[in-house]
């Protein structure tokens, strides 16, 4: 149980969404890249979610993402 180990546990309690934290404890992860991969992913799912169910597709994550990888691809 090292320091990781400790950073993740108190991470998980201090998660205050009940799905995230059913998630979290169903497959508990077992490094902090891996903790920070489990709830990335769960925010996107919600937010395609939240975005699906207000009926409007305005905010694209992808979209977001294609332009902030382009304008990094000019800075060289």
């Amino acid at each position: 149980r090292g320091p990781e180990c400790k950073r993740i546990s108190r991470f998980m309690h201090g998660v205050n969404n009940p799905e995230l934290t059913k998630r979290l404890n169903e497959h508990v992860p077992k490094t902090m890249e891996e903790m920070m991969t489990s709830t990335t992913a769960f925010i996107r799912r919600e937010t395609v979610a939240a975005s699906k169910n207000k009926g409007h597709t305005s905010w694209k994550p992808q979209d977001q993402l294609k332009r902030h990888v382009s304008e990094r691809k000019s800075e060289f």
